[in-house]
């Protein structure tokens, strides 16, 4: 399981950053419990819409291959 610090490398390497890890109001604990709800809602935001992609290109892949294959069958016969 990845740490909220990993989690929060990977969003901004990725260049969607979850926002500082703190503000200038309210206490310091809460800061960080805000930050680190932002910062897993935001990965698993991005965690789904790469499965989404992901599952998007296999399908893309499958048709490509089968229309592929359907022209040289035809081009055979």
């Amino acid at each position: 399981m990845l740490t909220i610090e990993q989690k929060a490398k990977i969003l901004a390497q990725a260049g969607l950053g979850a926002g500082p890890a703190g503000d200038e109001f309210g206490s310091a604990a809460a800061d960080r419990a805000g930050w680190e709800q932002r910062v897993n809602e935001a990965y698993v935001a991005y965690s789904a819409a790469r499965a989404a992609r992901s599952l998007r290109e296999a399908e893309t892949a499958r048709n490509t291959e089968m229309l592929r294959r359907m022209a040289w069958s035809s081009a055979v016969l």
